[in-house]
């Protein structure tokens, strides 16, 4: 084998070797960043429709490091909650006279 592909099968070898460990890395966080989401839809829907409560007034309840990571927004009945620009995100709807839960 030439040297040039001896270098090529070393840094294809590398990249597999970073794309792996970077998935298993990451999957805890993931996980995590799915968890929060919904979290957060979920109390600041219940915060908002059956607290009466203003938005600002939900965020507030949020963990200081956590209200500057995570998005929240409303629209009508639906609450959304997302970080890392939308790539993970969660919705809580009005469920009548039960409150509120994660859509999906």
């Amino acid at each position: 084998m030439s040297r040039k592909r001896w270098i090529l099968a070393g840094v294809v070898i590398v990249v597999l070797a970073v794309i792996v460990g970077g998935y298993f890395g990451l999957r805890g966080q993931v996980a995590y960043a799915q968890i929060a989401t919904g979290y957060a839809a979920k109390q600041t829907c219940s915060c908002l429709h059956v607290s009466g409560r203003s938005m600002e007034s939900c965020i507030a309840d949020f963990p200081e490091d956590a209200r500057d990571s995570i998005t929240v927004t409303q629209e009508g009945d639906v609450v959304r909650a997302s970080v890392l620009f939308g790539a993970i995100s969660a919705e809580a709807v009005v469920d009548g006279e039960y409150g509120c839960r994660v859509a999906g």
